[in-house]
């Protein structure tokens, strides 16, 4: 029994991360969103990737260590 409640704990902790990565995505994204032309532009383009692919080059990341 214990083990199930600490894989739910994982799960939600995954579930949670993600949540909290996208909403600052689309915070910054908004926020590029308010300005114009090449402004804009290169606001967009500092963005963070999506989750997946930050999760896959964080893991990259800790493999190398």
């Amino acid at each position: 029994m214990k083990i199930v409640g600490i894989i739910f704990l994982c799960f939600l902790s995954a579930c949670s991360q993600r949540e909290v990565y996208d909403s600052v995505q689309t915070n910054q994204r908004n926020e590029c969103e308010l300005l114009s032309g090449v402004q804009r532009q290169e606001c967009l383009s500092r963005l963070s990737p999506d989750y997946q692919t930050y999760e896959r080059q964080r893991k990259d990341l800790l493999k190398e260590e």
